[in-house]
C-alpha cells in the first residue's frame, strides 16, 4: 500500500518556504478521525509501512523484500551512536520530503533497540493520552512527522508533556522526523513549549537531500535501488525510490485527455492543501473544485464521465506510487472516505503554485465541503488574504463555533487587518482565558499603520490596561494630547501608566498636576519617580535637590549633577572616569554637554562602557557627525570587549553606511547575516527599487513582500496590488484595505463590503 501522506514542504526553495511560514502560510493539523495509537511492541513486530516508511518503486521480482537494500549515510552513524547509549534521549531527523528520514529511524531502532517496546501515537491527542497513562522505562515513542504532534490544537500541551517525560529517570527514547520549515515553525516565539523542547532536550540530526557519488557507487545490489540510481536526478536517490519524480512528471506533462482530467483534479487537490485543507480530500470536494482547473478546450463537450476517468488515473500507481491514495476511515468494506495527496507532489505544488490564481470553483468547494473547524480557520485566513469575503466570512463564522480557542486567537490579526470589529469584540467576550486573549489582541493592534486602529483600541481599552496604553500613544500620534491624558486618567494607576501620564502632563505644561501624580506614585514606591525628579530638578536648575538625589545614588541624578559640574567648569575627564567606574548609564543631558563642549571622544568613551550606544549614535547623527557615528559603531561591533554585539547595532551601522553612499561596505556587512533579509528590503524600499524588491517578494520572502506592498500603495499602483492580492499576498491585501478605509480607491465602499 502507498505510504502515509503528510502536509509538508521543502526542497530547493527551503529559504522561500521558511519565509512563507513566517507569514502563516504553512501550517499543519492532524485529522480528527485518525485511529488511536497501536499497542506497544518491539519494532521487529511492526510492519515498516505501518511506521510510515515509504513504499519503494516496484520491480519484476515478487520475491524481493518489502524494502530495498539500505544505503548508510553520514547521519546514520550519529543516530546509531545516540541510540546505542540506551539513555533517555529525544532525537529528531530533519530533511526534505522523501530523503530517507523515516527509513533511517527504522534501521537504527532495529539495529540498536530491537527488543524495546515501541509506541506510535498518531496525533497530539493520542500522545497526551499515552503520556497520561504512563510510559514504562525502556520504551520508544515513535513520532514520525513530529509536526502532527506539536502543531495542532493540543501541540503545546504535548510538547510540555514530552519534556516532563524526558526529565523522569527512564530511560525513554523519543524519535521523530520534521521538514526544515516545521522545525522553524516549532522554534518560533508563538510555540514556547515546543521551542523549549526542541532547543533544550532534542538532538537534531540533518538528513542530506542527495547521495554523494561515493554512496551511490557503494550501494548494494537491489533491482529497485539500481532503477533509482539509474534515474535519480543529481543524487536524489531516495526520491526516485519513492517514485515521486515520476508522479510529478505525469502531472506536469499530461499526454492524453485522461491525464489532463487527472491533472485538473490533482491541481485542485494541491491548491486545497496549500490553502489549509488538511483533512481527507473527499470526492464531493474534488468534484466541485476540479472543473475550474480544466482548460478551455477540455471544458468543451467533455464526456460525462470525465471526472471518474481523471480520478481513476490519479489513483493509479506509477512505479508503485499513486498521486492520490484512497483512504477508508469507517469500519468494514466500502468506498473511500477521501484521498491523501502524495507528499512529493504536494511539496512540488507548494513551490510551483505558490502565487497561482485559485478559481471560484475551488473556494465554492471548500466552503461547501470542508468540515474540520481547524481547516476552516486556515481556509478563512487564506480567503481573507485574497479579499474573498463571500467565502472568508462564512468559513470563519462556522469555524469559530466549534474550533479551538488557540486557533481563534490566531485569527485575531487577520480580523483586525480587515476591520472586522464585531467579530473581534465577540471573540474577546467569549474566551475563557480573557487576559491571555486580550494580550494577543494588544499584540495585533501594536501597529501604527493599522486602519481603524483607534476603533479597535477603544474596543479593547474597555477590557484591559494594555490597550489603554496603546490607545493613549495612538492619540498622541494623531495630535489628541488631551484625549490621551483623559484615557490614561481612566486607567488603573499602575507604574507604567503613571509614568506615561506624568510625561504627557509635562508635555502639556501641566506641571502642578504632574508633580501631584509623581508624589503619589513615590509614596507607592514606584521606582521611576526618582528618575523623573532627577530630570525635573536639572530642567529648573535646582542643584541642591539634585545633590540630595545624587547622594541617594540615583543614577540619573548622579549623571545630571555631573553634567552641571562639567558645564560650569568642572574637570570632565575625572567626572567621566568616575562614571565609567560606577557603570552609570549617561543621560542625554550629560552626553549633550560633552558634545557641545567638543569633548566627543570623552562622550564616546562614556557611552561605550555604559550601554548607551543607541543614544550616542542618535546624538552624533543629530549633530551632523555621521562619519564619527560610523567609526563609533564599527568599534562597538568589532570589539566585543566593550559589550555583547547586538544585531540592531550592525543594522544601524549598515544604514549609516548606505546613507553615506558607502553601499559596498554596507552590503559586505550584511552579506550572509540573518538580519539581511529584513534590512535589504527596507533599503530597497527606501531607494524606491520596485524591480529588485518585486523579484525578492516573488520568491516568498516575507520582509520583501511587506516592503513591496507598502511601496506599491505609496505610489498608487493599485492594479498590481489587486493582482498580487488575488494570488494570496496578504501584505498587498492589507494595503488595499487600508487604502479603502482611507477612501483612496475608486470603489472603496464596495471593496470593504464585498471584497474582490
Amino acid at each position: 500500500m502507498p505510504d502515509f501522506v503528510r502536509n509538508e514542504m521543502s526542497g530547493e526553495a527551503a529559504a522561500v518556504v521558511q519565509a512563507g511560514s513566517i507569514t502563516g502560510g504553512v501550517h499543519v493539523s492532524v485529522h480528527t478521525r485518525q485511529a488511536a495509537s497501536s499497542p506497544a511492541r518491539p519494532i521487529t513486530e511492526w510492519h515498516p509501512f505501518d511506521l510510515d516508511v515509504h513504499r519503494a518503486v516496484t520491480a519484476a521480482d515478487a520475491r524481493l523484500p518489502d524494502l530495498p537494500a539500505y544505503v548508510a549515510r553520514e547521519h546514520d552513524q550519529e543516530l546509531a551512536g545516540l541510540l546505542a547509549a540506551k539513555r533517555t534521549a529525544m532525537v529528531v531527523l530533519t530533511g526534505e520530503s522523501s530523503t530517507g528520514k523515516t527509513r533511517a529511524l527504522y534501521e537504527a531502532v532495529t539495529a540498536e533497540l530491537a527488543t524495546w517496546p515501541l509506541l506510535y501515537p498518531r496525533t497530539a491527542e493520542d500522545l497526551l493520552h499515552v503520556l497520561a497513562n504512563g510510559v514504562e522505562p525502556g520504551t520508544i515513542l515513535w513520532l514520525n512527522e513530529t509536526q502532527n504532534h506539536m502543531l495542532d490544537t493540543h501541540g503545546e500541551r504535548a510538547a510540555a508533556a514530552l519534556r516532563a517525560l524526558l526529565e523522569l529517570p527512564g530511560p525513554f527514547v523519543v524519535v521523530g522526523t520534521l521538514w526544515p520549515q516545521y522545525w522553524s515553525a516549532l522554534t518560533c516565539p508563538n510555540q514556547p513549549q515546543a521551542r523549549d523542547l526542541l532547543h533544550h532536550r532534542v538532538t537534531r540530526i540533518r538528513v542530506a537531500k542527495r547521495f554523494t557519488a561515493a554512496q551511490m557507487a557503494a550501494a548494494p545490489t537491489d533491482p529497485r535501488l539500481a532503477k533509482a540510481l539509474a534515474t535519480a536526478h543529481d543524487g536524489e536517490v531516495v526520491q526516485a525510490v519513492a517514485g515521486g519524480p515520476a508522479v510529478v512528471e505525469r502531472y506536469e506533462h499530461p499526454d492524453t485527455p485522461e491525464d489532463r482530467y487527472a491533472t485538473a483534479i490533482l491541481t485542485a487537490a494541491l491548491d486545497a492543501r496549500r490553502l489549509g485543507h488538511h483533512a481527507l480530500l473527499t470526492t464531493a470536494l474534488l468534484t466541485t473544485a476540479a472543473p475550474g482547473y480544466l482548460s478551455d478546450d477540455d471544458r468543451v463537450d467533455a464526456p460525462g464521465t470525465w471526472f471518474e476517468t481523471g480520478l481513476k488515473t490519479a489513483i493509479t500507481s506509477l512505479l508503485g506510487v499513486a498521486a492520490l491514495r484512497p483512504v477508508r476511515l469507517g469500519p468494514g468494506v466500502g468506498p473511500p472516505d477521501g484521498y491523501h495527496l502524495h507528499d512529493y507532489l504536494d511539496q512540488h505544488g507548494r513551490t510551483t503554485r505558490r502565487r497561482a490564481l485559485t478559481p471560484d470553483s475551488l473556494w465554492d468547494a471548500l466552503l461547501a465541503h470542508a468540515r474540520d473547524p481547524e481547516d476552516r480557520f486556515r481556509l478563512a485566513r487564506n480567503a481573507y488574504h485574497r479579499l474573498r469575503y463571500r467565502h472568508a466570512d462564512p468559513l470563519y463564522r462556522t469555524a469559530v463555533a466549534t474550533g479551538s480557542t488557540t486557533t481563534a486567537r490566531n485569527m485575531l490579526d487577520v480580523l483586525v487587518d480587515h476591520g472586522r470589529e464585531a467579530e473581534v469584540g465577540d471573540l474577546l467576550d467569549h474566551q475563557p482565558d480573557r487576559y491571555d486573549f486580550q494580550f494577543e489582541a494588544w499584540r495585533a493592534l501594536d501597529r501604527r499603520e493599522l486602519p481603524r486602529r483607534e476603533v479597535f483600541l477603544e474596543l479593547l481599552q474597555r477590557r484591559g490596561v494594555w490597550a489603554g496604553l496603546l490607545l493613549a500613544e495612538h492619540l498622541v500620534e494623531v495630535g489628541s494630547l488631551h484625549q490621551a491624558l483623559a484615557t490614561l486618567r481612566r486607567m488603573p494607576q499602575q507604574e507604567q501608566v503613571t509614568e506615561r501620564l506624568v510625561e504627557l502632563l509635562g508635555r502639556a505644561g501641566r506641571w502642578d498636576e504632574a508633580l501631584e501624580v509623581v508624589r503619589d506614585s513615590r509614596r507607592r514606591s514606584h521606582g521611576w519617580t526618582d528618575r523623573w525628579f532627577a530630570e525635573r530638578w536639572a530642567d529648573v536648575g535646582d542643584i541642591e535637590q539634585l545633590r540630595e538625589l545624587a547622594a541617594s545614588k540615583v543614577p540619573e541624578a548622579v549623571c545630571n549633577l555631573a553634567a552641571h559640574s562639567i558645564a560650569t567648569g568642572g574637570r570632565a575627564e575625572a567626572v567621566v572616569a568616575e562614571l565609567v567606574a560606577s557603570g552609570h548609564v549617561p543621560t542625554e543631558r550629560l552626553l549633550g554637554v560633552l558634545l557641545d563642549q567638543g569633548r566627543i571622544e570623552l562622550a564616546i568613551e562614556l557611552a561605550s562602557h555604559t550601554f548607551a550606544v543607541d543614544l550616542m549614535v542618535r546624538m552624533l547623527v543629530s549633530r551632523n557627525r555621521r562619519v564619527r557615528a560610523i567609526r563609533f559603531l564599527r568599534d562597538v561591533t568589532t570589539k566585543p570587549r566593550l559589550r555583547p554585539v547586538h544585531v540592531k547595532h550592525r543594522m544601524l551601522l549598515a544604514d549609516l553606511l548606505a546613507d553615506e553612499g558607502r553601499w559596498e561596505e554596507a552590503l559586505n556587512l550584511a552579506r550572509g547575516k540573518s538580519w539581511a533579509k529584513e534590512w535589504i528590503p527596507q533599503r530597497l524600499a527606501k531607494a524606491g527599487n520596485v524591480v529588485v524588491l518585486r523579484r525578492m517578494a516573488d520568491t516568498g520572502q516575507a520582509d520583501a513582500q511587506r516592503e513591496l506592498a507598502a511601496l506599491l500603495a505609496k505610489h498608487g499602483r493599485h492594479s498590481e496590488l489587486l493582482d498580487r492580492t488575488r494570488r494570496g499576498d496578504e501584505h498587498c491585501a492589507f494595503q488595499l484595505v487600508a487604502l479603502a478605509y482611507s477612501a483612496k480607491l475608486p470603489d472603496s465602499e464596495r471593496l470593504l463590503a464585498e471584497g474582490l
